[in-house]
Protein backbone atom coordinates (compact mmCIF):
# COMPACT_ATOMS: atom_id res chain seq x y z
CA UNK A 1 0.00 0.00 0.00
CA UNK A 2 2.77 2.60 0.80
CA UNK A 3 4.66 1.67 -2.35
CA UNK A 4 1.68 2.32 -4.60
CA UNK A 5 1.09 5.66 -2.86
CA UNK A 6 4.42 6.43 -3.22
CA UNK A 7 4.06 5.90 -7.19
CA UNK A 8 0.49 8.02 -7.20
CA UNK A 9 2.44 10.72 -5.55
CA UNK A 10 5.75 10.68 -7.95
CA UNK A 11 3.43 10.18 -10.76
CA UNK A 12 1.37 13.59 -9.52
CA UNK A 13 4.28 15.60 -9.49
CA UNK A 14 5.96 14.35 -12.97
CA UNK A 15 2.76 15.31 -14.41
CA UNK A 16 2.69 19.21 -12.57
CA UNK A 17 6.48 19.34 -14.20
CA UNK A 18 5.97 18.40 -17.40
CA UNK A 19 2.30 19.81 -17.89
CA UNK A 20 3.56 23.09 -18.23
CA UNK A 21 6.40 22.26 -20.26
CA UNK A 22 4.53 21.06 -22.81
CA UNK A 23 2.21 24.13 -22.58
CA UNK A 24 5.01 26.49 -23.12
CA UNK A 25 6.37 24.43 -25.77
CA UNK A 26 3.15 23.97 -27.60
CA UNK A 27 2.67 28.17 -27.45
CA UNK A 28 6.15 28.68 -28.86
CA UNK A 29 6.53 25.95 -31.21
CA UNK A 30 3.40 26.63 -33.95
CA UNK A 31 4.72 30.33 -34.32
CA UNK A 32 8.46 30.11 -34.12
CA UNK A 33 8.26 27.52 -37.38
CA UNK A 34 6.07 29.74 -39.62
CA UNK A 35 7.88 30.89 -42.68
CA UNK A 36 9.18 33.93 -43.82
CA UNK A 37 6.75 36.86 -44.45
CA UNK A 38 7.90 37.45 -48.01
CA UNK A 39 5.62 36.93 -51.27
CA UNK A 40 5.71 33.68 -53.07
CA UNK A 41 8.81 33.86 -55.96
CA UNK A 42 6.99 35.26 -59.23
CA UNK A 43 3.39 36.82 -57.55
CA UNK A 44 3.81 40.42 -56.75
CA UNK A 45 2.14 41.46 -53.29
CA UNK A 46 -1.09 42.47 -53.10
CA UNK A 47 -1.27 46.57 -52.73
CA UNK A 48 -1.96 47.94 -49.65
CA UNK A 49 -3.50 51.44 -48.75
CA UNK A 50 -1.89 52.65 -45.32
CA UNK A 51 -4.06 54.98 -43.96
CA UNK A 52 -3.68 53.67 -40.14
CA UNK A 53 -2.83 56.22 -37.43
CA UNK A 54 0.14 54.03 -36.80
CA UNK A 55 1.35 54.51 -40.82
CA UNK A 56 0.92 58.32 -40.72
CA UNK A 57 3.02 58.84 -37.36
CA UNK A 58 5.95 56.88 -39.22
CA UNK A 59 6.45 60.06 -41.82
CA UNK A 60 10.55 60.75 -40.78
CA UNK A 61 12.51 58.89 -43.03
CA UNK A 62 14.82 55.87 -40.86
CA UNK A 63 18.89 56.60 -41.05
CA UNK A 64 19.19 53.61 -42.77
CA UNK A 65 17.43 52.72 -46.36
CA UNK A 66 16.17 49.51 -47.94
CA UNK A 67 17.15 47.56 -50.74
CA UNK A 68 16.37 43.98 -52.26
CA UNK A 69 18.66 42.16 -50.19
CA UNK A 70 17.88 43.90 -47.05
CA UNK A 71 18.46 47.26 -45.34
CA UNK A 72 21.99 49.31 -46.46
CA UNK A 73 23.14 52.64 -44.84
CA UNK A 74 22.09 55.75 -46.54
CA UNK A 75 24.31 57.78 -48.53
CA UNK A 76 26.29 60.38 -47.16
CA UNK A 77 24.57 64.14 -48.56
CA UNK A 78 27.98 64.90 -50.42
CA UNK A 79 27.88 61.62 -51.97
CA UNK A 80 29.52 61.72 -55.78
CA UNK A 81 27.36 62.13 -58.65
CA UNK A 82 27.71 58.24 -59.37
CA UNK A 83 26.58 57.46 -55.98
CA UNK A 84 23.23 54.82 -57.34
CA UNK A 85 20.56 55.57 -54.03
CA UNK A 86 18.85 52.38 -52.74
CA UNK A 87 16.47 50.82 -53.90
CA UNK A 88 12.52 51.69 -52.22
CA UNK A 89 11.57 49.38 -49.65
CA UNK A 90 9.47 45.78 -50.99
CA UNK A 91 5.93 46.41 -50.78
CA UNK A 92 5.83 44.27 -47.91
CA UNK A 93 8.42 45.72 -45.75
CA UNK A 94 7.26 47.52 -42.70
CA UNK A 95 9.51 50.87 -41.23
CA UNK A 96 11.67 48.93 -38.72
CA UNK A 97 10.94 51.42 -36.29
CA UNK A 98 6.95 50.99 -37.01
CA UNK A 99 7.54 47.01 -36.64
CA UNK A 100 9.65 47.62 -33.30
CA UNK A 101 6.43 49.20 -32.19
CA UNK A 102 3.87 46.08 -33.03
CA UNK A 103 6.86 44.04 -31.72
CA UNK A 104 6.04 45.42 -28.17
CA UNK A 105 2.55 45.80 -28.44
CA UNK A 106 2.00 42.42 -28.97
CA UNK A 107 3.88 41.47 -25.96
CA UNK A 108 2.11 43.97 -23.86
CA UNK A 109 -1.05 42.57 -25.13
CA UNK A 110 -0.38 38.94 -25.33
CA UNK A 111 0.92 39.41 -21.29
CA UNK A 112 -2.32 40.51 -20.25
CA UNK A 113 -4.26 37.56 -22.33
CA UNK A 114 -1.70 35.67 -20.30
CA UNK A 115 -2.93 36.82 -17.18
CA UNK A 116 -6.41 36.92 -18.50
CA UNK A 117 -7.08 33.57 -20.42
CA UNK A 118 -4.05 31.54 -20.67
CA UNK A 119 -3.32 31.30 -17.00
CA UNK A 120 -6.51 30.35 -15.44
CA UNK A 121 -7.29 28.04 -18.21
CA UNK A 122 -4.00 26.04 -17.91
CA UNK A 123 -3.92 26.14 -13.63
CA UNK A 124 -7.70 24.96 -13.59
CA UNK A 125 -6.54 22.57 -16.33
CA UNK A 126 -3.80 21.14 -14.43
CA UNK A 127 -4.13 21.86 -10.62
CA UNK A 128 -6.15 20.03 -7.93
CA UNK A 129 -5.61 21.96 -5.18
CA UNK A 130 -4.75 25.42 -4.41
CA UNK A 131 -1.84 25.57 -3.75
CA UNK A 132 -1.12 23.75 -7.15
CA UNK A 133 -3.61 25.91 -8.96
CA UNK A 134 -1.94 29.16 -7.59
CA UNK A 135 1.77 27.73 -8.57
CA UNK A 136 0.75 27.04 -12.16
CA UNK A 137 -1.55 30.52 -12.55
CA UNK A 138 2.17 32.00 -12.07
CA UNK A 139 3.91 29.89 -13.96
CA UNK A 140 1.38 30.38 -16.70
CA UNK A 141 0.94 34.43 -16.30
CA UNK A 142 5.24 34.98 -16.44
CA UNK A 143 5.41 32.00 -19.29
CA UNK A 144 2.70 34.51 -21.58
CA UNK A 145 5.52 36.77 -21.44
CA UNK A 146 8.66 35.08 -22.16
CA UNK A 147 6.71 33.30 -24.69
CA UNK A 148 5.53 36.25 -26.36
CA UNK A 149 8.96 37.56 -26.38
CA UNK A 150 10.23 34.80 -27.69
CA UNK A 151 7.72 34.95 -30.83
CA UNK A 152 8.60 38.64 -31.73
CA UNK A 153 12.07 37.93 -31.60
CA UNK A 154 11.66 35.11 -34.05
CA UNK A 155 8.90 36.95 -36.56
CA UNK A 156 8.87 40.15 -37.24
CA UNK A 157 5.79 41.09 -36.10
CA UNK A 158 3.50 43.36 -38.22
CA UNK A 159 0.38 45.69 -37.58
CA UNK A 160 -2.43 42.86 -39.44
CA UNK A 161 -0.62 40.17 -36.83
CA UNK A 162 -0.78 42.06 -34.17
CA UNK A 163 -4.26 43.18 -34.28
CA UNK A 164 -5.17 39.50 -35.33
CA UNK A 165 -3.20 38.00 -32.47
CA UNK A 166 -5.14 40.22 -30.16
CA UNK A 167 -8.50 40.06 -30.61
CA UNK A 168 -8.39 36.28 -31.92
CA UNK A 169 -7.94 34.44 -28.80
CA UNK A 170 -10.89 36.00 -27.26
CA UNK A 171 -12.94 34.95 -29.58
CA UNK A 172 -11.07 31.33 -29.58
CA UNK A 173 -11.97 31.30 -25.67
CA UNK A 174 -15.52 31.85 -26.18
CA UNK A 175 -15.77 29.29 -29.11
CA UNK A 176 -13.57 26.63 -26.73
CA UNK A 177 -16.71 27.46 -23.83
CA UNK A 178 -19.33 26.92 -26.20
CA UNK A 179 -17.91 23.86 -27.57
CA UNK A 180 -17.54 22.62 -23.92
CA UNK A 181 -20.86 23.57 -22.97
CA UNK A 182 -21.93 21.32 -26.05
CA UNK A 183 -20.31 18.35 -24.68
CA UNK A 184 -21.42 18.86 -21.23
CA UNK A 185 -17.82 18.94 -20.09
CA UNK A 186 -16.86 19.31 -16.57
CA UNK A 187 -14.71 22.29 -15.00
CA UNK A 188 -11.33 21.12 -16.04
CA UNK A 189 -12.74 20.07 -19.67
CA UNK A 190 -14.22 23.87 -20.03
CA UNK A 191 -10.50 25.02 -19.38
CA UNK A 192 -9.04 22.62 -21.29
CA UNK A 193 -11.30 23.69 -24.16
CA UNK A 194 -10.41 27.51 -23.84
CA UNK A 195 -6.93 27.00 -23.09
CA UNK A 196 -6.49 25.09 -26.19
CA UNK A 197 -8.86 27.13 -28.84
CA UNK A 198 -7.33 30.53 -27.49
CA UNK A 199 -3.88 29.55 -27.63
CA UNK A 200 -4.41 27.59 -31.15
CA UNK A 201 -6.37 31.00 -32.40
CA UNK A 202 -3.21 32.89 -31.57
CA UNK A 203 -0.99 30.88 -33.52
CA UNK A 204 -3.45 30.63 -36.23
CA UNK A 205 -3.48 34.37 -36.67
CA UNK A 206 0.25 34.58 -36.40
CA UNK A 207 0.36 32.68 -39.45
CA UNK A 208 -2.38 34.14 -41.57
CA UNK A 209 -1.80 37.76 -40.48
CA UNK A 210 1.79 37.76 -42.38
CA UNK A 211 -0.58 37.80 -45.78
CA UNK A 212 -3.38 40.32 -44.91
CA UNK A 213 -3.07 43.84 -44.78
CA UNK A 214 -5.13 45.83 -42.04
CA UNK A 215 -8.32 45.72 -43.24
CA UNK A 216 -8.26 42.05 -43.92
CA UNK A 217 -7.53 41.29 -40.64
CA UNK A 218 -10.34 43.48 -39.19
CA UNK A 219 -12.75 42.42 -41.41
CA UNK A 220 -11.48 38.79 -40.26
CA UNK A 221 -12.73 39.51 -36.70
CA UNK A 222 -15.70 41.80 -37.89
CA UNK A 223 -16.87 38.46 -40.11
CA UNK A 224 -16.71 36.27 -37.09
CA UNK A 225 -18.76 38.57 -34.60
CA UNK A 226 -20.99 39.76 -37.20
CA UNK A 227 -22.07 35.98 -38.57
CA UNK A 228 -21.84 34.57 -34.83
CA UNK A 229 -24.38 37.01 -33.64
CA UNK A 230 -26.93 36.85 -36.73
CA UNK A 231 -26.87 32.96 -36.40
CA UNK A 232 -28.17 33.14 -32.84
CA UNK A 233 -30.22 35.68 -33.48
CA UNK A 234 -31.80 33.86 -36.32
CA UNK A 235 -31.83 30.88 -34.26
CA UNK A 236 -33.34 31.98 -31.51
CA UNK A 237 -36.54 34.08 -33.47
CA UNK A 238 -36.90 30.39 -35.21
CA UNK A 239 -37.34 29.29 -31.75
CA UNK A 240 -34.45 27.32 -30.80
CA UNK A 241 -34.48 28.21 -27.33
CA UNK A 242 -37.51 26.00 -25.51
CA UNK A 243 -35.22 23.34 -24.45
CA UNK A 244 -31.87 21.62 -24.06
CA UNK A 245 -31.93 20.34 -27.44
CA UNK A 246 -33.09 23.19 -29.22
CA UNK A 247 -30.36 25.55 -26.99
CA UNK A 248 -27.74 23.13 -28.44
CA UNK A 249 -29.31 23.58 -31.88
CA UNK A 250 -28.90 27.24 -31.20
CA UNK A 251 -25.03 27.19 -29.24
CA UNK A 252 -23.64 24.68 -32.35
CA UNK A 253 -25.11 27.39 -35.11
CA UNK A 254 -23.47 30.02 -33.22
CA UNK A 255 -20.37 28.52 -33.06
CA UNK A 256 -20.10 27.58 -36.76
CA UNK A 257 -20.89 31.22 -37.33
CA UNK A 258 -18.28 32.31 -35.59
CA UNK A 259 -15.81 29.43 -37.19
CA UNK A 260 -17.25 30.33 -41.16
CA UNK A 261 -17.48 34.13 -40.31
CA UNK A 262 -13.58 34.98 -40.25
CA UNK A 263 -12.99 33.57 -43.80
CA UNK A 264 -16.30 35.13 -45.23
CA UNK A 265 -14.95 38.53 -43.27
CA UNK A 266 -11.81 38.18 -45.21
CA UNK A 267 -12.80 37.41 -48.64
CA UNK A 268 -15.00 40.34 -48.37
CA UNK A 269 -11.75 42.70 -47.71
CA UNK A 270 -9.50 41.35 -50.05
CA UNK A 271 -11.98 41.12 -53.00
CA UNK A 272 -14.22 43.86 -53.21
CA UNK A 273 -14.03 46.43 -55.55
CA UNK A 274 -13.30 49.23 -53.11
CA UNK A 275 -10.73 49.81 -50.10
CA UNK A 276 -11.82 48.40 -46.48
CA UNK A 277 -9.56 49.86 -43.66
CA UNK A 278 -9.83 48.97 -39.98
CA UNK A 279 -11.53 52.35 -39.68
CA UNK A 280 -14.11 51.72 -41.96
CA UNK A 281 -15.10 48.47 -40.18
CA UNK A 282 -15.50 50.56 -36.94
CA UNK A 283 -18.20 52.91 -38.74
CA UNK A 284 -19.85 49.48 -40.03
CA UNK A 285 -20.26 48.57 -36.56
CA UNK A 286 -21.97 51.82 -35.30
CA UNK A 287 -24.25 51.16 -38.69
CA UNK A 288 -25.12 48.28 -37.21
CA UNK A 289 -25.92 49.40 -33.95
CA UNK A 290 -28.59 51.99 -35.53
CA UNK A 291 -30.20 49.44 -37.34
CA UNK A 292 -30.75 47.28 -34.38
CA UNK A 293 -32.49 50.50 -32.84
CA UNK A 294 -34.51 51.05 -35.72
CA UNK A 295 -35.72 47.27 -35.28
CA UNK A 296 -36.43 47.85 -31.65
CA UNK A 297 -38.34 50.91 -32.45
CA UNK A 298 -40.19 49.14 -35.09
CA UNK A 299 -41.72 46.89 -32.04
CA UNK A 300 -42.08 49.00 -29.55
CA UNK A 301 -44.84 48.92 -27.50
CA UNK A 302 -46.33 46.41 -25.24
CA UNK A 303 -44.62 42.88 -23.99
CA UNK A 304 -42.94 41.31 -26.96
CA UNK A 305 -41.79 37.70 -26.86
CA UNK A 306 -38.15 36.76 -26.91
CA UNK A 307 -38.59 35.46 -30.82
CA UNK A 308 -39.66 38.68 -31.76
CA UNK A 309 -36.82 40.77 -30.25
CA UNK A 310 -34.18 38.50 -31.53
CA UNK A 311 -35.51 38.66 -35.13
CA UNK A 312 -36.31 42.86 -34.34
CA UNK A 313 -32.38 42.84 -33.17
CA UNK A 314 -31.01 40.36 -36.40
CA UNK A 315 -32.79 41.86 -39.43
CA UNK A 316 -32.27 45.11 -38.11
CA UNK A 317 -28.85 45.28 -37.47
CA UNK A 318 -27.72 43.00 -40.63
CA UNK A 319 -29.90 45.58 -42.46
CA UNK A 320 -27.68 48.55 -40.73
CA UNK A 321 -24.74 46.50 -41.83
CA UNK A 322 -25.30 46.98 -45.44
CA UNK A 323 -26.52 50.57 -45.40
CA UNK A 324 -23.41 51.42 -43.98
CA UNK A 325 -21.05 49.58 -46.51
CA UNK A 326 -23.07 50.85 -49.27
CA UNK A 327 -22.55 54.55 -47.62
CA UNK A 328 -19.80 54.83 -45.33
CA UNK A 329 -17.38 52.06 -46.15
CA UNK A 330 -17.74 52.06 -50.33
CA UNK A 331 -17.37 55.98 -50.27
CA UNK A 332 -14.46 56.59 -47.79
CA UNK A 333 -11.60 55.93 -46.76
CA UNK A 334 -12.03 55.71 -42.80
CA UNK A 335 -8.42 55.61 -40.40
CA UNK A 336 -8.66 53.63 -37.06
CA UNK A 337 -9.59 57.26 -35.34
CA UNK A 338 -11.63 58.27 -37.35
CA UNK A 339 -13.99 55.75 -36.58
CA UNK A 340 -13.89 55.62 -33.38
CA UNK A 341 -15.17 59.45 -33.53
CA UNK A 342 -17.66 57.93 -35.84
CA UNK A 343 -18.93 55.47 -33.58
CA UNK A 344 -18.86 57.85 -30.44
CA UNK A 345 -20.69 60.48 -32.36
CA UNK A 346 -23.64 57.79 -33.05
CA UNK A 347 -23.59 56.80 -29.17
CA UNK A 348 -23.51 60.86 -28.25
CA UNK A 349 -26.54 61.62 -30.51
CA UNK A 350 -28.20 58.51 -28.98
CA UNK A 351 -27.98 59.62 -25.74
CA UNK A 352 -29.42 63.46 -26.64
CA UNK A 353 -32.41 61.56 -28.35
CA UNK A 354 -32.52 59.74 -25.39
CA UNK A 355 -32.59 63.08 -23.29
CA UNK A 356 -35.03 64.61 -25.28
CA UNK A 357 -37.16 61.49 -25.33
CA UNK A 358 -37.35 61.09 -21.36
CA UNK A 359 -38.46 64.70 -21.58
CA UNK A 360 -41.15 64.45 -23.74
CA UNK A 361 -42.72 61.33 -22.06
CA UNK A 362 -41.98 62.27 -18.61
CA UNK A 363 -42.80 59.71 -16.28
CA UNK A 364 -43.66 57.30 -18.90
CA UNK A 365 -40.33 54.48 -18.75
CA UNK A 366 -41.22 52.03 -20.39
CA UNK A 367 -39.90 51.99 -24.61
CA UNK A 368 -42.94 53.22 -27.24
CA UNK A 369 -42.12 54.04 -30.64
CA UNK A 370 -41.72 57.71 -29.95
CA UNK A 371 -38.80 57.24 -27.90
CA UNK A 372 -36.93 54.57 -30.09
CA UNK A 373 -37.67 57.00 -32.94
CA UNK A 374 -35.51 59.80 -31.24
CA UNK A 375 -33.04 57.49 -29.83
CA UNK A 376 -32.49 56.17 -33.61
CA UNK A 377 -32.67 59.23 -35.25
CA UNK A 378 -30.22 60.63 -32.76
CA UNK A 379 -28.06 58.00 -33.51
CA UNK A 380 -28.16 58.22 -37.30
CA UNK A 381 -27.72 62.01 -36.81
CA UNK A 382 -24.65 61.89 -34.43
CA UNK A 383 -23.09 59.58 -37.53
CA UNK A 384 -23.56 61.82 -40.02
CA UNK A 385 -22.28 65.08 -38.49
CA UNK A 386 -19.34 63.30 -37.24
CA UNK A 387 -18.70 62.38 -41.10
CA UNK A 388 -19.35 65.70 -41.99
CA UNK A 389 -17.17 66.82 -39.23
CA UNK A 390 -14.58 64.21 -39.96
CA UNK A 391 -14.13 64.54 -44.28
CA UNK A 392 -12.76 61.57 -44.75
CA UNK A 393 -10.92 60.89 -47.38
CA UNK A 394 -12.42 59.17 -50.39
CA UNK A 395 -11.94 55.70 -51.31
CA UNK A 396 -9.31 54.33 -52.79
CA UNK A 397 -9.57 51.56 -53.65
CA UNK A 398 -10.24 50.01 -57.50
CA UNK A 399 -13.86 50.66 -58.88
CA UNK A 400 -14.87 48.30 -61.56
CA UNK A 401 -15.47 49.90 -64.88
CA UNK A 402 -19.23 51.56 -65.65
CA UNK A 403 -20.68 50.09 -69.19
CA UNK A 404 -22.27 53.06 -70.93
CA UNK A 405 -24.28 51.67 -74.29
CA UNK A 406 -24.89 53.94 -77.42
CA UNK A 407 -28.30 53.22 -78.17
CA UNK A 408 -28.35 55.10 -81.29
CA UNK A 409 -25.33 52.38 -82.35
CA UNK A 410 -27.36 49.39 -81.32
CA UNK A 411 -30.21 50.47 -83.25
CA UNK A 412 -28.04 50.65 -86.39
CA UNK A 413 -26.27 47.53 -85.57
CA UNK A 414 -29.71 45.94 -85.35
CA UNK A 415 -31.23 47.52 -88.70
CA UNK A 416 -28.87 46.40 -90.20
CA UNK A 417 -26.90 49.88 -91.09
CA UNK A 418 -23.44 49.94 -92.81
CA UNK A 419 -20.73 52.49 -91.39
CA UNK A 420 -18.71 52.45 -88.06
CA UNK A 421 -20.94 53.45 -85.06
CA UNK A 422 -20.15 52.76 -81.42
CA UNK A 423 -22.16 50.12 -79.45
CA UNK A 424 -21.06 51.49 -76.33
CA UNK A 425 -17.85 52.39 -74.07
CA UNK A 426 -16.19 50.74 -70.57
CA UNK A 427 -14.80 53.72 -68.48
CA UNK A 428 -12.65 52.23 -65.15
Amino acid sequence: MKSVLIEQLARTRLLRLVLPCLWLAGFTFPAAKLSAQSPAAGVAAKPRVELSDSARKSSVAPAASWSRNGPTAAPPPNAPPGATPAASPPPGSADPATAAGFRHEFVRNQTALGVGIYAPAFATTVASDGLAWAASYLLGAGGSFVAAAEISRQLSITDPMYHLATGAPIRGAIAGSILAALLDADVKGTASAVLFSSVGATASALWLGQKMNDGEAAATLFGSDLLALGAYGAATAAGLENNVGTNRTRLSLALGGMIAGAPLGHAYAALASYHVSRGDLTALAAAGGVGMLAGLTAIAGGDRPDRQVAAALTIGGLAGVFVGDRLLVKRYDHTESEGRLLALGGLAGGLMGGGVALVARGDDTRLNALSGALVTAGAAGGIILSQRYLLPKADGGLRLGALKVNPMGVVAAATGMRGAYTLGSMSF
